[in-house]
């Protein structure tokens, strides 16, 4: 049973999804996929640097990803050429990982913009309001606040994310109100 889960950027799908591999799902997270599917030597790769040059690829032959980043989020034609590349790389390799009988969370930011939720099984929204996903993000990532901005304009609104869900975690208040809500569903989920 795969079960994808998303929010808008730094909303907690981490911690939701942390959640629930201590009561037993398995989680695959693509923000991981999509940084191993453009290592040096990878098909990823190769079609990154075919479509956008070498000008972010440093003298190991790695992606210099925050730069990357600025460059390719600063344009949506850019973002759309990459996600072209990626989306069906990551989902390849993201339903490869999560071929077999466990419950599979896939923590996945752009699960209703890549068309990953239609291989799911439900869909869960992870939500937290924009300062605190701000702040969060800036403390994670060491990223600043313009930057944090400029990838979620490239996200659907929470509120559409919200209207597409088949079940809502609310992350802004406390962890343990966020963990009582995933024990919650993790056990409509095993029923």
């Amino acid at each position: 049973m795969r079960i994808g889960v998303t929010g808008i950027y730094a909303s907690g799908k981490g911690t939701v999804c942390s959640f629930f591999e201590e009561l037993g799902a398995v989680v695959i997270d693509t923000d991981i996929v999509a940084r191993d599917i453009v290592n040096p030597g990878t098909r990823g790769l190769k079609e990154i640097i075919n479509t956008f040059g070498t000008d972010y690829i440093d003298g190991n032959g790695c992606l210099m990803r925050r730069e990357f980043a600025n460059y390719i989020f600063a344009d949506p034609k850019l973002v759309e050429q990459l996600n072209a590349i990626t989306h069906p790389l990551i989902l390849e390799e993201s339903l490869k990982q999560s071929d077999g009988p466990d419950i599979f969370m896939m923590n996945t930011p752009l699960l209703f913009e890549s068309g990953f939720h239609t291989y799911m099984y439900k869909n869960i929204v992870v939500t937290a309001d924009e300062n605190s996903v701000i702040e969060r993000g800036m403390k994670r990532d060491n990223i600043t606040a313009d930057e944090i901005k400029a990838r979620l304009n490239f996200q659907i609104p929470l509120k559409e994310k919200i209207k597409r869900a088949d079940y809502i975690i609310d992350n802004t208040k406390s962890l343990e109100n966020t963990k009582r809500q995933v024990l919650e569903l993790s056990n409509t989920l095993n029923t």
